[in-house]
């Protein structure tokens, strides 16, 4: 049997469902906390709803992905760019369930309401750690946002690498309506 090389409609509906949410969430995100009151509880709906499809589409995909397996990476790629490629994920993964939960944790230590438009999720009435935590917390989710967007960077990078240099079909195989070559 051999292993496909590329990835199905459904694999390319999540990835870019995500793509777009964290690209919004990471641009629109930015500096939300130094906002007035009134500007935050507008804001804080729409986090909340692109943060919630993210770790819907998150959890989809993780499950999907265990269940369907990865396909075959290029065979020019090394081992040791085909164990980089497999870590970098793994990270931005770990990175985006961290940055959601302390997101969560956030929330909750928060006195503005936190609801998640079209989820209707008040992620303030959670209530799961102390309100002295806020500025802990606001400094961790600064640092992971600097972080998710670092690794966001050479995952787009690597990607127009492949595509460019490598001239391998990487790129090409995540991409909507792109047959391979």
């Amino acid at each position: 049997m051999t292993k496909r090389m590329s990835y199905g409609k459904f694999d390319k509906f999540i990835h870019w469902l995500m793509a777009v949410n964290i690209g919004a969430t990471l641009y629109f995100a930015y500096g939300i906390s130094e906002l007035t009151n009134d500007l935050k509880l507008a804001e804080y709906g729409d986090h909340g709803l692109s943060v919630t499809t993210i770790a819907i589409c998150l959890v989809i995909r993780t499950l999907w992905r265990a269940y369907e397996g990865f396909p075959a990476l290029p065979a020019s790629m090394s081992q040791i760019q085909k164990l980089a490629a497999k870590a970098m994920h793994y990270f931005l993964y770990i990175c985006l369930c961290c940055q959601i939960v302390v997101g969560i944790l956030l929330a909750s230590t928060t006195e503005q309401d936190f609801i998640a438009t079209g989820y209707n999720i008040d992620y303030s009435s959670f209530n799961l750690v102390s309100k002295e935590l806020y500025q802990p917390l606001l400094l961790i989710h600064k640092s992971v946002y600097w972080l998710i967007l670092a690794l966001l960077a050479i995952h787009i990078t690597a990607a127009f690498k492949h595509h460019f240099f490598d001239k391998d079909e990487v790129l090409i195989r995540m991409l909507p309506f792109m047959k391979r070559r």
